[in-house]
């Protein structure tokens, strides 16, 4: 692996993919927030984090970001996330949430697909 690769951002991924599996499979649910399908929406907030995280390293490592490979990683970290919980902790495990993982993951993606195209046309225009 090059050096390259392994930037801040790549030890922050590491750290949020750390922090995600305490609260997804170690984290007792505790009272009910008050709001509805609050879950949800932490479901797509670590996603989308995760994700982001990862395009700010290729965006550091200045290469492109590997969409098809992100989009595979998001679906089997959804699948895998949703299972281990129903099998093997108190929580159980919901294809909404899965939903939520993936719509967090495609848009840091989006968002991330589109800074990198508006960076790479704005330098060319310099040029």
């Amino acid at each position: 692996m090059k050096t390259a690769y392994l930037n801040k951002w790549v030890l922050l991924a590491i750290c949020w993919l750390i922090a995600s599996i305490y609260f997804l499979f170690f984290k007792t649910s505790g009272n009910p927030v008050p709001i509805p399908q609050f879950d949800k929406i932490c479901h797509l907030g670590l996603f989308f984090g995760q994700f982001w995280l990862l395009a700010k390293a290729c965006f550091s490592a200045n290469i492109t970001i590997p969409q098809r490979l992100f989009i595979i990683t998001a679906i089997s970290w959804a699948a895998a996330s949703e299972t281990i919980q129903a099998l093997f902790t108190t929580r159980q495990g919901d294809i909404i949430d899965a939903i939520a993982d993936l719509i967090g993951a495609a848009l840091a993606l989006w968002l991330a697909q589109h800074i990198q195209t508006a960076r790479r046309n704005s330098s060319k225009e310099k040029y």
